[in-house]
């Protein structure tokens, strides 16, 4: 009876922990999109203030052009990250609760 419930409490432990990794993931995840979210409303803002700056069509059409790469860079960096971060969640998912008696 005793080390059934020593084995419960250790249990419980073990699920306890495994929540807060995933809950720890799942805020890294929305820190992360925040952050993204951030980074995209700088960038329109960067590009209003180019906009206005522009003298005619054409020139702002070129330096709108010239921003494309940085913002295909940004897109790409944070979809990368974005996958490592889900990966990482996934594989918290699938890794099963231990108990190692602590």
């Amino acid at each position: 009876m005793v080390s059934a419930r020593v084995s419960r409490r250790a249990g419980a432990r073990g699920a306890r922990r495994y929540v807060d990794r995933l809950i720890g993931d799942m805020a890294t995840i929305a820190r992360h999109e925040a952050e993204v979210l951030h980074g995209h409303l700088s960038a329109m803002n960067v590009r209003v203030r180019v906009a206005q700056r522009a003298r005619g069509v054409g020139e702002l059409l070129r330096d709108q052009v010239d921003l494309l790469p940085e913002s295909r860079n940004r897109l790409r960096r944070d979809q990368s990250v974005r996958r490592r971060l889900w990966r990482g969640l996934i594989d918290d998912l699938a890794e099963p609760v231990v108990n190692r008696g602590d």
